[in-house]
């Protein structure tokens, strides 16, 4: 069954990182922030190089941070949180709609909630379509007899042109404050008709009916809901983050937040809300294997580049702290003279003297100049 294995290769992969290396279980944590990152940039068809999110995490950047980068680096402080926090702090409604903006639950007038099924041959975000308000809402006679521009009544497509304009300021000026300056200089786009709150009210219901389900499967039928529901009309990324919370949650990964859309990126399979619920069901619990098996080579590699720096630490003397260093570059995606000084707690010329005794093992350096220089293994 997929569910079990997608499970079983999450406990396996959770199991040796609470076994490894602090130093290098804290890297694979670390680095799995900012290739789950780039990976939900990559699956909306962005493009995020490692290198410059990690320089511009660290406040180095090399060249003017773009839209993806900027949008990324929201994504790995959304999962820093995340992963400090309780699990079960994070999934009450409570902190759900404090962190989408919610205040209450809200309910819009005239419609009841989505019924919750408890049949999973169809799911309950699938019988049902989600409640959208008209975007051309009829035009009160009032403003339509209010007009700048000339009455061309005779001509009937003049006539649906001046409808449609005076429907678009009516809309403009309903979502945005256009009478002041500072009104003009914080357009926002956010639709008014868009419900999140009664969208958030049925992704609660899936989730609080996912409970009693593996958590494999919870994970995917909570990730698929909030694809198709959309609670969030800013932080569509944040739903991977959540089903990740919920493993965490239900104990199969206790020491790290699976980076679930890095797995789906890696894997062939492409959601999609026109595929049935079987279908997109079983490619997510196929992106879960990719996630856990992406985490288990991340630790080989990394377990790997500490072995080969270590070797230059052999025949040192008892108060050295280049097998310090070692363990630095492991633990941080990116190390700077600076901070090594602060960590290490020696000058900043014992730790270039140190670099340069690890010799062609040392980390790549990422900056590309010749002062204020970073190096790190990404």
């Amino acid at each position: 069954m997929a569910a079990e294995a997608a499970a079983i290769t999450l406990a396996r992969c959770d199991e040796r990182l609470a076994r490894a290396v602090p130093e290098l279980a804290e890297g694979v944590r670390q680095r799995g922030h900012g290739f789950e990152a780039q990976a939900l940039i990559g699956l909306t068809g962005g493009l995020c190089p490692l290198e410059d999110l990690v320089l511009h995490d660290a406040g180095m950047d090399v060249r003017s941070p773009s839209h993806e980068i900027a949008r990324a680096a929201a994504i790995l402080d959304e999962r820093r949180r995340l992963a400090r926090r309780d699990a079960g702090e994070m999934l009450s409604p409570s902190a759900l709609r404090q962190r989408l903006g919610l205040t209450q639950p809200q309910q819009p007038e005239g419609r009841g909630a989505a019924p919750v099924a408890t049949n999973w041959a169809s799911a309950p975000w699938e019988r049902g379509h989600l409640d959208r308000d008209d975007d051309d809402d009829p035009v009160d006679e009032d403003d339509a007899g209010v007009d700048d521009e000339p009455d061309h009544a005779t001509d009937p497509a003049f006539a649906e042109l001046d409808a449609l304009l005076a429907r678009t300021r009516k809309k403009l000026d309903a979502w945005n404050d256009l009478s002041s300056d500072a009104g003009r200089k914080n357009l926002i786009l956010r639709d008014p008709g868009y419900d999140a709150a009664g969208r958030c009210e049925r992704w609660l219901a899936v989730l609080e009916e996912g409970r009693g389900l593996p958590a494999t499967l919870a994970a995917a039928l909570a990730l698929d809901a909030w694809l198709v529901f959309e609670p969030s009309e800013r932080a569509g990324e944040l739903g991977f983050a959540l089903a990740a919370t919920v493993l965490r949650q239900r104990g199969l990964a206790q020491v790290h937040l699976p980076t679930l859309g890095l797995g789906l990126r890696r894997g062939r399979f492409r959601w999609s809300p026109h595929q049935a619920l079987g279908v997109r069901v079983a490619g997510l619990l196929g992106a879960f294997v990719e996630a856990a098996a992406f985490g288990q080579g991340e630790l080989d590699r990394l377990g790997l580049a500490r072995t080969l720096m270590l070797r230059r630490c052999e025949g040192r003397r008892g108060n050295s702290k280049l097998a310090e260093l070692v363990d630095l570059f492991v633990a941080s995606p990116l190390v700077t003279v600076q901070l090594a000084a602060a960590r290490l707690q020696v000058s900043p010329q014992a730790v270039e003297a140190m670099l340069k005794q690890l010799g062609a093992s040392l980390p790549r350096e990422l900056t590309g100049r010749k002062r204020y220089r970073a190096w790190g293994i990404v």
